[in-house]
C-alpha cells in the first residue's frame, strides 16, 4: 500500500469528528457569528506552532499559487460553517463529497490529471454512497445546499493548487502554512467588518476552539504530506469522501458521550448510513486498484 493512502485516511477520519465537532460551537460561543471566523483563526494559530521545523522555498514566481491556496480555503471554510450552522453535520459533511467532482474537473483542467473510466465510476459510487448517508432523501434548508455546494467549489480550487505548490517543489509544513495562516489572514479584514466589535471569549469556548483547532491541524499535516506523495487532486478526494462515514460515526460516539450540540440519530438512520459507508468503501477501493 502507498504510504499516502493510509496518511488520507487517517487525516480524513482527524477531520471527520473536527467538522463534526464543530457544530458543537455554536452552543458555546458568545455570538454565532464569532464560530466561522475564530475556528479559522484557531487553525491558522496551531499552524504557526510548526515554524521553527518549516523550511521555505523561494516564492518568487509562484505568489499566484500561494494566494489561491489560502483565500478559497478561507471562503469555502466560511461556506462550511455557515452550512453547519443551517444543517445537520450528519447531512453536511457527507454532501461534501461531491467536491470530488469538480475536483476531477478542475484536475483535468489545471493539472493535466486523467485516468481511466473506473476511477471515475468510482468516484461516482462515493458520490451515490453519500446519498445513503443522508438517510437517501435531501432534508436541508436551501441556504445549507448552497453553502455546501459552495464549500465543494472553494475547496476543489484550493486541491488543485495545493498540487500545484508541491508539483513545484514545495514541502508539506510550509505549504501548510500558506493554507491555514493564509486563509486565517484573508479573513482577517472580513471579520473586522462582520464581527464589529463582537471579539468577546469565553473559557469553554476557548476550550472547544482548542479543540477544534488542534484537530484541524494535525490533520492538515498529515493530509499535507498524502498530497505531497501521492500530487494526485482527484485520488486524494476519493480517499477523502470516506469523510462523511468518519463524520457518522463521530456523531455516534460524542452522543454517547454526552456531548451536546449534535442531532441524534434513530435506527433507521444508522442503517441507511451503514450502507452507505459500505457503497462508499467499495467505491474508494475500485477506484485505487483501476488507476
Amino acid at each position: 500500500m502507498e504510504l499516502w493512502i493510509p496518511l488520507g485516511l487517517v487525516a480524513t477520519a482527524i477531520h471527520g469528528f473536527s467538522t463534526v465537532y464543530s457544530k458543537r460551537l455554536y452552543d458555546l460561543a458568545p455570538h454565532p457569528a464569532q464560530v466561522a471566523f475564530f475556528c479559522l483563526f484557531a487553525t491558522g494559530a496551531v499552524s504557526l506552532v510548526l515554524l521553527p521545523w518549516v523550511e521555505f522555498s523561494d516564492p518568487r514566481g509562484h505568489w499566484l499559487d500561494i494566494i489561491l491556496v489560502g483565500a478559497p480555503f478561507a471562503l469555502g471554510h466560511y461556506a462550511f460553517v455557515l452550512a453547519n450552522r443551517y444543517g445537520d453535520a450528519s447531512f453536511v459533511v457527507p454532501m461534501m463529497g461531491f467536491k470530488v467532482f469538480f475536483v476531477a474537473l478542475f484536475a483535468a483542467i489545471w493539472l493535466g490529471e486523467h485516468y481511466n473510466p473506473w476511477v471515475y465510476i468510482g468516484a461516482g459510487g462515493a458520490v451515490a454512497g453519500l446519498f445513503f448517508l443522508n438517510d437517501g432523501r435531501l432534508s436541508a434548508t436551501l441556504a445549507a445546499l448552497l453553502l455546501v455546494l459552495a464549500n465543494c467549489i472553494l475547496y476543489a480550487l484550493t486541491d488543485v493548487f495545493l498540487v500545484r505548490l508541491f508539483r513545484a517543489g514545495f514541502n508539506a509544513l510550509e505549504v501548510m502554512v500558506y493554507l491555514f495562516a493564509g486563509g486565517a489572514l484573508f479573513m482577517v479584514p472580513i471579520a473586522l467588518w462582520v464581527l464589529r466589535g463582537r471579539w468577546q471569549m469565553t473559557r469553554p469556548f476557548a476550550r472547544g476552539l482548542a479543540v477544534f483547532g488542534l484537530s484541524q491541524g494535525g490533520g492538515g499535516v498529515l493530509l499535507m504530506f498524502a498530497f505531497a506523495v501521492a500530487q494526485k487532486a482527484t485520488l486524494v478526494n476519493i480517499i477523502q469522501s470516506s469523510r462523511g462515514v468518519f463524520a457518522v460515526l463521530a456523531v455516534f460516539v460524542i452522543s454517547r458521550i454526552g456531548i451536546r450540540g449534535l442531532e441524534v440519530l434513530d435506527r433507521g438512520q444508522y442503517l441507511s448510513r451503514g450502507i452507505g459507508a459500505i457503497m462508499i468503501a467499495a467505491s474508494i477501493t475500485v477506484a485505487l486498484l483501476a488507476r
